[in-house]
């Protein structure tokens, strides 16, 4: 307890009265101070602060007492432990708990506890996205496993690191992670930590696209589970295995080994492990175009994302269901819960989730036929997945690097260190002497450093807004040269189906010829005359008919706007010139479009000269052309 007369003990013990006393005032708010609090931070400074002058005049009298406060340290674990409990749901409450629990830790000089508190202090932040700050707990606390010796401890931090390395989308230092973790597990004979590793280091492999040694991972903690008989994380494990089948596109045993895993969630009651099932079957459905299902899976895991204050959920739900409303037609709505998603992606600062909330928005703004910003973030979703591959590698060499060159350095460290305090006396006066000058030059440095930046800048600027509609211009003219070649298609697909229409013709004219030629053989039996006759009439009537029918439909398909055009240029025309004039468009020959319209070709010359004569062409236009152009 010596360490309790020191001056940060005693400052700790006034804080702790002090927080005591005006827990009215500070009632709701946590103890640790997260980054995106300010306020709090500011208010808690300033008890902190008059917390310290209160009771700077009993601090005499306090050091007497201070001695025979005793803390049990099994108020430390229980602390600890009832954060476990409810990290995964109200992290905010675990903060306050694990805050109380590092104070008592602290006053007590109590390692373990110190260090268990950073550790779940580090998963607090994970669960509210704060990576960052969790990453800098997680490493106080493997200081203090590390100086301790403790395995238990340091496999629980690799474990949380990798978590921590995988969301972000750093997936070579999460394998690394996991693999330590298997290794530290084994050592200390923890099969329950052991299962978690290699659940999340398949989970890597599948990430990987590595389906056989994701398999072989699950496999290897399925054995474990039935050999222990432990059954806490079967729910993980059968989420992981159907996310292998769905990686290779078995979806309907994906979809048998997600919905045994969401059963026993919702035996185990867990809002978190249901959340996440609900929204990996919406997935899997999304794939197997269930999209009514789907979507009543994902809204249900937005709620329970969103009472759960969990921004990296919410955003992913939000995506899905973008998806799925694009899919069923809803394409304004779509584009709107995309945009939210990808802002909201923004604000975590998650490239691993902006590069897929860009791509996403991309296939939706496709859909609703906005192709420039459907490519504008496409391309920002290149850049990212491009941007994080180079980040990952230069991670990858600068680590292996670190490791390389650590062994070879820690005695020249040791030296330089030496030297340095030597030097550091001797460069003092220099230092001093030169520092007003230094600082001029930096100034002016710093200043013609920005300048210049700003030139460049504006110089990037203005050759990006060259560059953009350089592209814009020629995405225009691929778009025009693509409906033209599409038209013509769609035109050479219509004369081929004139064409169609015209053997057809020829060869039911071919049919009933034959029938006449039998009819006037058999002229005498006037009940097969009479039979015959009433066969030929009902067949040229049906080919008329249904040919007709069939060709127009498809030509107003193709030339939507083309009666309408010829029905404005030329109110009186009748429907028979109407029908001339559509397979005149098609630059049909005269003979061509007798056979097709039943009609001779001296009367299809007539319609083309009352045709020419209502739409008020001379004689030296040509008709077809015209007709061509509408």
């Amino acid at each position: 307890m010596e360490d309790v007369h020191s001056e940060s003990a005693i400052l700790q013990y006034c804080y702790q009265k002090a927080t005591d006393r005006m827990s009215v005032f500070t009632r709701g708010l946590p103890p640790v101070f997260p980054p995106k609090i300010l306020f709090n931070r500011f208010i808690l400074f300033i008890l902190f602060s008059t917390a310290y002058h209160c009771f700077s005049q009993s601090i005499t009298s306090d050091k007497s007492n201070l001695s025979e406060v005793l803390y049990d340290t099994a108020k430390v674990n229980n602390l600890v432990r009832q954060a476990d409990q409810m990290v995964c749901t109200d992290a905010e409450k675990s903060l306050i708990l694990l805050q109380e629990a590092l104070v008592l830790s602290t006053e007590l000089n109590y390692k373990k506890g110190i260090g268990n508190s950073y550790l779940w202090l580090g998963r607090a932040y994970y669960y509210m996205d704060e990576y960052k700050t969790a990453g800098e707990y997680l490493a106080k606390a493997r200081v203090i496993f590390e100086e301790l010796d403790d395995v238990e401890g340091l496999v629980r931090y690799h474990f949380f690191q990798g978590s921590i390395f995988q969301v972000t989308g750093n997936l070579l230092s999460a394998m690394r992670a996991f693999h330590l973790g298997i290794e530290l597990s084994k050592s200390a004979d923890n099969p329950e930590m052991l299962i978690l590793n290699y659940c999340a280091l398949g989970s890597i492999h599948l990430a990987r696209s590595e389906p056989e040694l994701a398999m072989s991972s699950f496999n290897e903690a399925r054995t474990l589970m039935e050999e222990t008989g432990r059954k806490e994380g079967m729910p993980i494990l059968l989420s992981n295995i159907a996310n292998t089948h769905e990686l290779i596109n078995a979806y309907d045993s994906a979809l048998y080994y997600y919905n045994k895993s969401h059963a026993i969630r919702m035996t185990d009651g867990g809002v978190r492990g249901i959340a996440s099932s609900e929204m990996t079957l919406g997935r899997l459905l999304i794939k197997m175009r269930k999209y009514r299902e789907a979507l009543d899976y994902l809204e249900s895991s937005l709620i329970k994302f969103t009472d759960l204050k969990d921004d990296v959920g919410i955003c992913c739900n939000t995506i899905e269901i973008a998806k799925v409303t694009s899919y069923l037609g809803g394409h304004e709505k779509a584009v709107e819960l995309g945009t939210n998603a990808v802002k909201r992606a923004e604000k975590l600062k998650n490239p691993k989730l902006i590069s897929q909330t860009y791509a996403s928005l991309s296939e939706i703004m496709a859909s609703d036929g906005r192709y420039m910003e459907a490519y504008q973030y496409l391309l920002k979703h290149n850049y990212l997945l491009d941007s994080l591959a180079v980040v990952n590698n230069k991670k990858t060499i600068n680590e292996l690097e670190v490791q390389f060159q650590t062994s070879r350095k820690e005695d020249k460290i040791q030296l330089l260190k030496s030297q340095n305090k030597i030097q550091r006396k001797n460069n003092l006066l220099v230092i001093v002497l030169f520092s007003t000058l230094t600082i001029m030059l930096v100034l002016l440095l710093v200043l013609f450093r920005l300048k210049w930046r700003s030139v460049i800048r504006q110089r990037k600027l203005l050759e990006h807004e060259s560059t953009i509609r350089k592209q814009e211009n020629e995405l225009r003219v691929k778009e025009q040269e693509l409906l033209k070649a599409q038209l013509e298609a769609k035109n050479r697909e219509l004369a081929s189906k004139a064409i169609e229409m015209l053997r057809t013709n020829e060869t039911i004219e071919s049919i009933i010829q034959k029938l006449e030629n039998i009819k006037k053989i058999n002229h005498e039996d006037q009940k097969l005359t009479a039979a015959m006759h009433s066969i030929v009439s009902e067949l040229e009537l049906r080919l008329k008919r249904n040919s007709w029918d069939e060709f127009e439909k498809i030509f107003i398909n193709i030339h939507s706007g083309f009666y309408h055009k010829l029905l404005k240029v030329c109110p009186d025309i009748t429907a028979s010139e109407i029908k001339i004039a559509a397979l005149l468009k098609l630059n049909l020959s005269t003979k061509e479009i007798a056979a097709i319209a039943f009609k001779s070709e001296s009367g299809i010359k007539s319609t083309r000269f009352r045709l020419r004569k209502k739409l008020g062409l001379s004689s030296d236009d040509n008709l077809v052309p015209y007709l061509m152009q509408l």
